[in-house]
């Protein structure tokens, strides 16, 4: 069945989330990339550098640390490259990591330590999808076979379960495809970025850090009638009141654009100091669509027929209203 996945439709918020059990205003990775009060614009993926302690950076104790209070071992499967780093140990520690270089190998090494004699806890990160998708779109016929080689892989992993091993499938986000028409430069001129000292985000989701003493309401209004209905353009303490990022803690707040532009059906506003490959991205998410913010919630071995499907839907249900 169908879920919801956190706002902003991004991994390094969302595959967050689902390693804490918190959402993004609590572990404050609240979007692809925030503000460092002295670093700076950081990325969530890879600018980990300078942060002393990435648990001061990633507020939220990840869950796998429960594992041994159950008797089980935990595992993180995923790519070689992803075995270290700062996400990695920010949101997997806790987890025995095991890479493995393709869709295949990944879920091979599922199958053989879900075969072994103690309990266990995995999780497999497919992460082809996202990167096809990025550079092909995903109606693209790549994109369609990497789906296909998912399928594979987990069919292979499926038909030789234990009995006694339940499966949970789902994603950080969706995806929409941006045709090049419609990928507009939000920096060129077009629209009034007076007091604007700093612009994070991503193209489907920008934030806008202002200087001291620029009113962001005003900033808002002139920036949401400079692009009119391919966006929606509000404030800081607008997303905050509407729940965007759930119960906000601490310092998490200032992480927040005080402007914050989300697009609206194909669009995407980009910088003109992104790199190339921002500019040719083909596949984009991060706003707040039913195509960005619809993930898949899907059931196998022992789970497949119990209530678990029900009570996530619920608890996605009650958060979200």
């Amino acid at each position: 069945r169908r879920i919801e996945t956190v706002i902003p439709s991004t991994t390094g918020a969302a595959l967050t989330t689902l390693t804490t059990g918190t959402l993004p205003g609590a572990h404050g990775l609240v979007g692809y990339k925030i503000r460092h009060p002295e670093l700076g614009l950081l990325t969530t993926l890879k600018d980990w550098e300078g942060i002393k302690d990435p648990r001061d950076w990633q507020r939220s104790k990840p869950l796998f640390g429960l594992a041994e209070v159950i008797g089980a071992r935990a595992v993180a499967i995923g790519r070689p490259a992803h075995a270290t780093g700062g996400l990695t140990e920010a949101i997997l520690s806790g987890a025995e990591y095991h890479g493995g270089q393709t869709i295949a190998d990944r879920f091979a090494l599922a199958s053989k330590l879900l075969h072994g004699s103690e309990p266990l806890l995995a999780y497999l990160y497919v992460d082809e999808l996202d990167r096809v998708a990025h550079s092909e779109g995903w109606e693209s016929d790549k994109w369609l076979l990497r789906l296909e080689q998912l399928d594979a892989a987990l069919r292979d992993l499926l038909r030789s379960l234990p009995g006694d091993v339940g499966v949970i499938v789902t994603a950080d986000h969706g995806m929409v495809d941006v045709p090049p028409s419609k990928r507009m430069l939000l920096d060129a001129g077009a629209v009034p970025l007076d007091g604007v000292e700093l612009i994070g985000g991503e193209p489907r989701m920008r934030s806008l850090y202002l200087r001291e003493g620029t009113d962001a309401e005003s900033c808002a209004a002139s920036v949401q009638q400079a692009l009119g209905k391919v966006a929606w353009v509000g404030t800081r303490a607008e997303a905050i009141v509407n729940g965007w990022f759930g119960p906000i803690d601490g310092e998490v707040a200032s992480r927040i654009g005080d402007v914050i532009i989300a697009a609206r059906g194909q669009h995407a506003f980009m910088l003109t100091d992104d790199a190339p490959a921002v500019h040719e991205m083909v596949g984009q998410h991060g706003s707040i669509s039913d195509e960005e913010r619809g993930i898949p919630l899907a059931l196998a071995g022992s789970l497949e027929n119990s209530s678990f499907a029900r009570a996530v839907s619920e608890l996605a249900q009650l958060r979200h209203s």
